[in-house]
């Protein structure tokens, strides 16, 4: 029997992949800085231009969502992360490359 994709759920993933290195962005912001100025950090860091390296920091709490997700059996959840961080992963190299 042939699996249907059901697109709801890859797109919950895909938010949720997107949420969860947001939540990594801001994990290591603080492990990293003690200085609790968020916006400070960020803008210093594009200026600086090491802010692609503290998104692709941030994409390792997709691994730990994406694990979760295939423990439970949500796979269609599962591909939506790991679309979600081909996204990221694009994004950053680009935004490395011609910047």
């Amino acid at each position: 029997m042939e699996a249907k994709l059901n697109k709801k759920e890859v797109l919950f993933g895909l938010l949720s992949g997107f949420l969860a290195n947001l939540l990594g962005l801001i994990i290591t912001v603080i492990v990293l800085f003690q200085n609790i100025n968020f916006l400070k950090i960020i803008t210093d860091l594009i200026s600086e231009n090491l802010i692609t390296k503290l998104i692709s920091l941030g994409a390792i709490v997709n691994l730990i969502v994406f694990f979760i997700y295939l423990k439970f059996d949500y796979e269609e959840r599962a591909r939506g992360v790991l679309l979600a961080t081909f996204i990221i992963a694009i994004l950053t190299i680009y935004i490395n490359n011609f910047k």
